[in-house]
């Protein structure tokens, strides 16, 4: 009678985990149990995000990936007015879209992906 339990509980433990994943209708990533805690991995919900000003700045970024590059190494140049003094094309770029400076100083998470670091 215990080998059934165990049995029992071994097939039912991981259908209850999987339960709720199912019923995400696939937003769910993936989850993680370790012991009585779960972590659940979820897309993103990206309805907030302002997708104009994402590509706006993507389209700056791919003209200066040097510029783009050491702001996702140092997000806080972005309010750096020595920054953009050596840096003309991005004053320039910041003085025709202030929303996206703004936007990016207060997520920039949103605006820059951290590239590995040579050697890395």
């Amino acid at each position: 009678m215990k080998r059934i339990s165990s049995l029992l509980i071994a097939a039912v433990v991981p259908v209850a985990f999987a339960a709720p994943s199912i019923a995400q209708d696939g937003r769910t990533l993936g989850t993680v149990v370790n012991g009585n805690t779960t972590i659940e991995f979820k897309a993103a919900d990206s309805s907030d995000l302002d997708v104009q000003k994402l590509q706006t700045w993507s389209t700056f970024a791919s003209e200066h990936p040097d510029v783009a590059r050491e702001l996702a190494y140092k997000p806080s140049l972005i309010n750096s007015d020595g920054y953009t003094q050596k840096h003309p094309e991005l004053a320039q770029f910041f003085s025709v879209h202030p929303d996206i400076r703004e936007a990016m100083a207060e997520d920039p998470g949103n605006y820059v992906a951290i590239p590995p670091r040579p050697g890395e």
